[in-house]
């Protein structure tokens, strides 16, 4: 969504080209930026220099300057015309105080560190801040001042109270979209103009679904991986994809022949591939057991399988029982604002999760947010006949 109101603003001519992830800047774009911020903030807001960025990533496309406004002096509330929203405003505007930004002086603070020494065997510390310039912050977030105590040298403090905590180590936290794209940039894989379409690609096809803007994998995709590292593990390498981007890098600026390098690539592939389907083993994708007896053969038991238009119920015999039911995602404790009926889970058109009432079509009450009052977000996996 973010990339087609980006597109939108560029067609506009609002932006410069926004597939890029390069730091480049035109000197008239630079001379822009410091004359509107000199102007309009002062000239302690400017550095006595311009400043000059340049990007880390191995893979970056530094042939089209950095994504930044055409115009400074527009704002976002001046997009009205040509259908632009509030999102399209949202997001000109942060590119704005991005590029206005990055020509800014830097924010000042005063820092105060206060030690204690507790039975001299403990040293307790405590940090403070104030903000004494904004800088570059007076367009973007502020920072929290954190005060303490006015103490002396060598004085003695009271312990009023002790508050232990005890904390753990947490595991790593999964993927957003912006997660993604950081890894991807850091391993040199994909590029500006193919991110959109990875992530899209990994969510149409079901190998992940997004849930509180984290991706969490499906048992179709975990099945997918494991079969593709298994059987291709030197081409889905991090290693492979990054050199390979590299090679075609040089293939466009004309220092590597595209059939050698090709060949270099395709000739072991079709090879594997082959043999994959020789003596490959099929692999059999996780099921989520419901605990139900199969109402048809009573030898298996209901269980919980994905297939390519989502999940739904099935005999764990099958094929030798071909038993089947539609799979409906009950929110548990959540009910229907208006008239109390049992909330589910279902998807757009499009994919997108949303939530409505049981007793549709008698009641038509949706939301794509559960109501604020509920208690408990557990979910309940149960199925209904049609």
């Amino acid at each position: 969504m973010t990339m087609q109101i980006a597109q939108s603003l560029y067609e506009h001519g609002l932006i410069t080209y926004h597939r890029t992830d390069s730091f480049n800047l035109a000197d008239e774009a630079v001379a822009m930026a410091r004359d509107y911020v000199g102007k309009t903030y002062g000239d302690e807001y400017l550095p006595t220099e311009k400043r000059v960025y340049k990007t880390k990533a191995a893979s970056a496309q530094e042939a089209h300057e950095a994504i930044r406004p055409t115009d400074v002096s527009r704002v976002g509330s001046d997009l009205t015309a040509g259908g632009m929203t509030s999102r399209h405003q949202k997001l000109y505007d942060l590119i704005r105080a991005r590029f206005l930004q990055c020509q800014m002086a830097d924010a000042r603070f005063d820092k105060t560190s206060i030690l204690v020494e507790a039975d001299k065997k403990y040293q307790l510390k405590a940090d403070g801040k104030r903000m004494i310039f904004d800088g570059y912050l007076k367009l973007g977030k502020t920072a929290d001042d954190v005060f303490l105590p006015e103490v002396v040298s060598g004085e003695a403090l009271s312990l009023i109270k002790v508050e232990p905590t005890q904390k753990f180590t947490n595991p790593p936290a999964r993927y957003s979209e912006a997660g993604l794209i950081k890894e991807l940039e850091k391993r040199g894989i994909g590029r500006p103009s193919t991110y959109a379409a990875i992530i899209s690609t990994i969510q149409d096809r079901g190998y992940v679904v997004k849930q509180e803007k984290s991706f969490h994998p499906t048992a179709i995709g975990e099945a997918v991986v494991d079969f593709l590292v298994t059987n291709f593990g030197n081409i889905f390498a991090y290693e492979f994809t990054a050199k390979m981007e590299t090679d075609l890098d040089l293939i466009a600026e004309g220092k590597k022949q595209w059939v050698p390098t090709v060949r270099e690539f395709w000739t072991p592939l079709s090879e594997q591939v082959k043999k994959v389907e020789e003596t490959g083993e099929r692999v059999k994708v996780k099921v989520q057991s419901t605990g139900e007896k199969c109402p048809d053969c009573q030898d298996g038991e209901i269980v919980i399988r994905t297939g390519k238009f989502g999940k739904f119920l099935s005999c764990s015999t099958y094929p030798e029982c071909k038993y089947t039911k539609p799979y409906v995602e009950y929110i548990e404790g959540v009910v229907c604002p208006e008239d109390g009926g049992k909330v589910k889970a279902m998807k757009s058109r499009k994919g997108a999760k949303f939530f409505g009432c049981e007793n549709y079509p008698t009641c038509k009450w949706a939301a794509w947010k559960l109501p604020a009052k509920t208690e408990e977000k557990a979910t309940t996996l149960q199925g209904v006949s049609l």
